[in-house]
Formats: C-alpha cells, structure tokens, sequence
C-alpha cells in the first residue's frame, strides 16, 4: 500500500473516531457540569495529575518503540507485554498503599479512596498498550477507531447517569475506569499476543533502548498538563482548580483531537520512511500545512465565542472560566506544530533531542505557572501557559531547522501566508457579525447557533466545490482524496 493510501484509510478512520469522541465529550462535557460541583472537577483533576505518572511509567515507551523497531517477533512483543504488567502492578500497589501519604500532602480527606479505585487503571493500561500500539503499527485504525467509540459511550453513559443520581466525583471516576477496562478488552480481542512464558530480557533490553527515551518525553509531556494542575492544587481552591481544568479541557478538545489523528497516522508511517529525508520532510511539511490552515482561523472564530462557548458547555454558573479559555484558545495552532514535530523526530530515533526541547520548556511552563498563579490565580496560569507553548514552538523551530537542514522560509512560511490570510477572512465575517446582531434582540446563543451552521454549511461546499480557496495545502488534500493519489508524496 502506497503511503498516501495508508495516510487516506487512517485518516479516515481516526477522523471518525475523532468526530465521534469529540461529539461524545462535548455532551459528557455539558451533562456532567450541570450535576457536578466545581470541586470534582478540581479533585478529578488531581487524582489524574497524580496517576498518569504511573502510566507513564507503566507502558515504558514500549509501544512506541514497538511501531518504530524494524522486524518485531512474538519475543518483544512478550517482553513489553510482561515488562508492562510487572511496571503496571508495581504501580498499582505503590498507590493502595501510599493513597493516605499523598492525600496529607495535599491537604485532602477526599482523595486516599478516590486513588485506591482509579489506581485500578495500572493494570488495564499495562495490558492494552502493547496490542494498541500494534494495531496503530499494522495500520488497523478501523478497529482501533470501533473501539475507543464503543469504550467512551459506554464509559461517558456510566458517568452521566451516577451523575444524574448524585454520585459526584465517583460518576468521573467509574466512567474512566469503564473507558479503560473496555479499551483493553477490545485491543487485545483484535490484536492478540501470543503469550510466552520467561522474561525476553534481550528484547525487552532492545526496545528499552527507544522507550527509555519516550517515558521521558511523556513524561515531559505530562509535566506540562498534569504537572501544572498539581501546581494549581497547592496554591488554589480545589473549586477554582476545577474552572481551570474545565476550561483547560474544553481548549484541548480542537487540538488533542486533531494531534491525535495526525499522531497516530503519521508516526507510523513516518517511521517506515524514517531514511528517506526528502519524503519525510513532504509528509511533515504538508501535515504541519494542512493543520495550520484549519487551526489559525479556528483559532480566532474560538476566542470570539468563547462566552457563548461557556455557556453551552458549562452552564451560566461558570463565567469565571471565559477569560482563562480565551487565553488558552490562542495556543491551538503552537501545539499541533509541536505534536507534527514530535512526530517526525520520533520517527527518526532522536528521541533525546527532543527531550531537551521539552525539559527547557517545562521548566519555563511550570516556574511561569507557579509564578502567575500564585499572583494572579487562574488568569495569571492561562497566560503562563500560552506564553510557554508559544516559547515552545520557537524551540522546536530550531530542532526542525537542524534536522532537515532546511530554512524557516522552506519549512514555515507557505503555510503560515496561508493560513493567516484565511483568519483575516474569518476575522471580517466575525466584525460583519458583530456589528450585526447589534441590530436585533434574539438571544446571543440563537446567533451563535445561526452563524456556527451557516459558517459549517459555507466552508464545506467551497471546500468540496472551490478548494483553492483554502490555499496550498486543503486544495492538494481534497484533489488526492478524489483522484485517490497525490503526487508529491
């Protein structure tokens, strides 16, 4: 299969997925803030921050390595499995037993119970990994896709309705579980390992080698989601913790999900191209073209509507949370970017220097975020946190720089041209809008709704009818799609 026919069929099936996620949280999103106090929200948002350390550690970066090795056998796909379970185990009774330690650090009668049961997510996230990891290796994102969706309505469904009866917190956590549990039933059925008995210590050494280097590069990662919230946690009110992370979640829905698509499509087939500089620079240079022209002018359209974007999504009890979203808003665009080079220097080994990158900017991010929450609470961390992806994106300008040994010019400035004339466009509509429904007296959420579908409706016939709109990028993207070939790939 050619490599635009294994972006085009992933692509599709991750953007089901991603549609259908994306539709399944937004509804999660607006249920549970209704039954939900902001404190949950607050204590959710601490437990995750405290496990996802343990997950990270408990998949070891075998997975990934697993899709960037060459010529896997039974043996290493046994030695990540079994190394995996050992970690994921290790873990799981580290918190039964530490769950009152860390809640007397945080000052929480709450969280020991709330860590004991989530800590359950160890032992499924250690199964599920490696046969993931394989699907997204062997390309079978159809049924990676068939599972998550059927995982998180299910999941999502628990949640809402513990919510409905009152359980507060524990709908959150029962929901996660669920999504987990169901996750790793579904992964392993449609990639089975055939299970051996011994330690492959020898596979197990070659793929460490690789993994070593992505548990510090996730663990970076977390550091700059989880770690702040825990951050937040010793300096704020666990109810304002909660508005930051609700606003935080709402932010990541756009560029998680779209990240996710390009992560999971182009980081397999990048590493099977990872020898081929010119091609992998055209597989990275048209992904990083394609999400700029969709998050720049989205981006704009985001920060405009936020309050109505609030108000759907939360309620009117959760105003506190437009500014800090507004702030947060302005980061989509920085953060694919760095998701697409992530990518493409996994996909090329360098795995370490990629880690300095991120070590430089988590320091930045979380002394910043310190500084400015502790000063200027939820407002003062929103900004902490864009100025430190912007930060981040001129870092990772640099390593993108060396490793393809190309300009800023050759590598940035075609998709940003375009990508910055279409907010322009986007931004006129938005002042022709507002100077508009200053004349009338219907609902600003009925305006909102009008505007959202008509823009729906107006993009998607130019981009089916007159792609060349769009520029560069959306135009080659939508010809290959109906030619089902592209040539400069």
């Amino acid at each position: 299969m050619s490599v635009f026919k294994q972006i085009k069929n992933g692509g599709l099936w991750s953007a089901l997925e991603t549609g259908g996620m994306i539709l399944c949280q937004f509804l999660y999103i607006i249920f549970m803030a209704r039954f939900l106090d902001k404190a949950d929200f607050g204590l959710m948002a601490i437990v995750n921050a405290i496990l996802n350390i343990g997950s990270i550690i408990t998949d070891g970066g075998m997975g990934a390595a697993l899709i960037q090795k060459q010529g896997i056998t039974n043996k290493h796909k046994n030695a990540a499995l079994q190394g995996g379970f050992l970690l994921g185990s290790i873990f799981f009774l580290t918190f039964l037993l530490g769950a009152e330690q860390i809640a007397h650090f945080f000052n929480n009668a709450q969280l020991p119970n709330l860590l004991r049961v989530s800590a359950i997510s160890f032992i499924f996230l250690s199964l599920s990994s490696v046969s993931l990891n394989l699907l997204y290796k062997t390309f079978n994102f159809r049924y990676t896709s068939i599972v998550a969706l059927i995982s998180i309505f299910v999941g999502y469904t628990i949640g809402v309705i513990m919510g409905f009866y009152g359980y507060g917190v524990w709908s959150l956590v029962f929901a996660s579980l669920t999504v987990t549990l169901l996750k790793t039933i579904g992964y392993f059925y449609f990639a089975p390992i055939k299970i051996k008995y011994g330690f492959y210590f020898k596979e197990w050494k070659e793929l460490f080698g690789f993994g070593s280097g992505m548990i510090l590069l996730k663990f970076s990662t977390y550091l700059s989601n989880g770690g702040v919230n825990l951050l937040l946690a010793k300096t704020l009110p666990v109810s304002t913790l909660g508005v930051f992370e609700r606003s935080s979640q709402i932010k990541s829905l756009p560029s998680k999900h779209l990240g996710d698509i390009l992560n999971k499509v182009m980081f397999p087939i990048m590493s099977q191209i990872q020898d081929e500089k010119e091609r992998l620079f055209k597989v990275f240079y048209y992904g990083l073209g394609i999400s700029n022209s969709i998050l720049f002018p989205l981006t704009l359209y985001l920060v405009y509507f936020s309050n109505e974007i609030v108000n759907i999504m939360l309620g009117d009890k959760w105003t506190e949370a437009v500014i800090p979203l507004q702030i947060m808003f302005l980061v989509l665009p920085f953060a694919i970017s760095n998701r697409m080079a992530d990518s493409a220097i996994r996909a090329k080994g360098l795995i370490y220097k990629n880690v300095v990158r991120k070590c430089i900017y988590i320091v930045v991010l979380l002394s910043s975020t310190f500084i400015l929450g502790y000063y200027y609470g939820i407002i003062g961390a929103a900004i902490a946190v864009t100025g430190s992806y912007i930060f981040n994106y001129l870092l990772m300008i640099h390593l993108i720089k060396k490793i393809f040994k190309k300009t800023f010019k050759e590598i940035f400035y075609v998709s940003l041209r375009e990508s910055l004339r279409l907010t322009f466009l986007v931004g006129i509509l938005l002042l022709l809008y507002h100077f508009t429904v200053q004349y009338f007296t219907i609902n600003y959420l009925i305006t909102f709704s009008v505007f959202s579908i008509l823009m729906v409706i107006s993009v998607g016939g130019l981009v089916l009818t007159k792609p060349k709109f769009f520029g560069t990028f959306i135009n080659d993207l939508v010809i290959s799609f109906k030619k089902k070939k592209i040539k400069k790939l």
